[in-house]
């Protein structure tokens, strides 16, 4: 018994805690010049649109250009006021109009929006946990399509809050 205990011991000694997923890397298309992705704290008011292939029928609209704090994160833990997306910008003379889909864990069916994807400076998606229902851990995509073209992917693995409390406490985020 001491034995089958050291083993299991030195398994989870060698895990170095929780097992996080590791999401693939940004996918951008050959039209996609930069994109980027990251975690930020959004517990400020936003505006809204209409969106009416999302669950809400509505996306976040900042008043102005938002940092990541996180950057090039794609572990985010599930806690109300965090976000997490994607910044892209096309290569020159590229504009596109389309849209972006995020597919949440479990679900094959995604949420749509329209989007426009240009040269002339970063277009920004991204998911914001306002509620308790949409604190799902599992693997989200973000895809960004003009037509039957997809202009780039990117994968975030989210986690349950406990797993990163020094980002959700940097946040003062709740969960």
């Amino acid at each position: 018994m001491r034995q089958v205990m050291r083993r299991l011991a030195l398994i989870f000694a060698l895990a170095g805690g929780p097992a996080l997923a590791d999401p693939a890397p940004p996918a951008p298309g050959p039209l996609v010049a930069t994109l980027k992705v990251g975690v930020f704290c959004a517990l400020q008011a936003m505006d809204q649109r209409p969106a009416p292939g999302t669950r809400s029928g509505w996306i976040h609209v900042p008043d102005g250009m938002i940092d990541f704090h996180w950057p090039d994160r794609q572990v985010v833990p599930a806690a109300i006021g965090l976000a997490f997306g994607v910044k892209s910008q096309m290569l020159p003379g590229v504009f596109a109009e389309g849209e972006m889909r995020v597919y949440r864990p479990g679900s094959s069916t995604p949420e749509t929006w329209e989007s426009s994807f240009s040269d002339t400076g970063e277009q920004f998606a991204f998911f914001r946990f306002d509620r308790d229902d949409e604190l799902i851990p599992g693997p989200w995509r973000f895809e960004a399509w003009e037509g039957e073209t997809q202009l780039y992917a990117a994968e975030f693995e989210v986690v349950p809050a406990a797993a990163l409390p020094e980002i959700v406490n940097a946040c003062g985020a709740i969960s």
